[in-house]
C-alpha cells in the first residue's frame, strides 16, 4: 500500500483512496473547487479542500 494514502483522509467524494494507483485529483464538483457551500461551511463532499480524488483512464 501507498503510505500517502494511509496519512491523507477519505472524504464522501473519493472514488479512492489519495495515492492509489490509478486515481488522481479533480476539483470537486459539489463545491465547484472552492471547498464551501453556499452557506460559508466546509462542502461535505471534499471535505472543504476543493478536491477529490476519482479514477483516472476509461474501462
Amino acid at each position: 500500500m501507498n503510505p500517502s494514502a494511509t496519512q491523507q483522509p477519505r472524504h464522501p467524494g473519493d472514488e479512492a483512496a489519495p495515492g492509489t494507483p490509478g486515481s488522481g485529483e479533480d476539483v470537486c464538483p459539489v463545491c465547484s473547487g472552492c471547498g464551501k457551500t453556499p452557506d460559508g461551511k466546509a462542502c461535505p463532499n471534499c471535505g472543504g479542500t476543493g478536491r477529490i480524488v476519482e479514477g483516472i483512464g476509461g474501462g
